[in-house]
């Protein structure tokens, strides 16, 4: 890929990453799972801490306590983390520093944060 190429993709992706969590779009990026929003009850609200993570352990705060199924990407749109899960925090030993899409499912409602690690 031509070093120009990539450094526009990071743009893209960096753009992406520091839209509003109620932000969807058509764009697709190595199968990132952003789509269309139809309705606006589709928007999941949840909220992660510490942000940006020091430590291993991510707090995820959201109104259900139904199955959570978290996905995160890196800033080129590769998937680096995935998990089902009760819990209401995990633990993130294997990412490296930088910058992170966290993706959030919980029964048909979905959304995004910016997720920073140090």
């Amino acid at each position: 890929m031509p070093p120009m190429k990539n450094i526009t993709t990071l743009f893209i992706c960096l753009i992406v990453l520091s839209a509003q969590a109620n932000w969807r779009s058509n764009f697709k990026l190595k199968g990132l799972p952003i789509e269309q929003t139809k309705k606006s009850s589709d928007s999941l609200k949840f909220s992660i801490f510490p942000n940006p993570l020091k430590e291993q352990r991510l707090f995820i705060e959201s109104n259900g306590s139904t199955e959570k199924h978290i996905q995160i990407y890196n800033v080129l749109g590769e998937k680096k983390f995935e998990m089902h899960t009760y819990e209401n925090a995990i633990i993130l030993d294997r990412l490296e520093t930088g910058i992170y899409l966290f993706y959030l499912k919980q029964e048909e409602q979905k959304g995004y944060k910016r997720l920073v690690i140090h």
